[in-house]
């Protein structure tokens, strides 16, 4: 009977976590401007980014106007702590995702594309768009 009571307990610790544990998992932007991402470009707008159910590797960004899924790497930032936010690398007037950042040192980078090889290539600029 102890078992049973401290087991229901565990449950409902862990089920009252889950909530919050989920929420920290997903960002809500405004990105104000079209961008790409794993070779689908997106417009500008209001955009949920979350981890995919699959694991931590797998991401969505998703809006009414659009979504994409792709994958990522850990990255860290040891010197400076990031704001929830996502970086873009902008070559004149295209963008592109590359880092996902939820935790401070911690985050994500994309895999790179040939867009974002080609757009490293010509010279870049970084812009960080913090959520909201």
């Amino acid at each position: 009977m102890k078992f049973l009571k401290f087991s229901l307990l565990v449950a409902l610790i862990v089920a009252a976590c889950l909530p919050g544990f989920a929420q920290s998992q997903q960002l809500r932007l405004n990105i104000p401007f079209d961008f790409v991402v794993k070779g689908r470009t997106l417009p500008a707008g209001h955009y949920i980014v979350r981890r995919g159910n699959i694991g931590e590797d797998v991401w969505t960004i998703e809006s009414g106007q659009g979504s994409a899924i792709f994958l990522t790497n850990p990255v860290e930032s040891p010197k400076k702590a990031h704001n929830p936010s996502l970086v873009f690398v902008r070559s004149g007037d295209q963008y592109a995702l590359v880092q996902i950042w939820d935790d401070g040192h911690l985050g994500r980078e994309l895999l790179l594309t040939n867009v974002k090889q080609t757009m490293v290539a010509q010279g870049t600029q970084l812009v960080e768009v913090n959520a909201e």
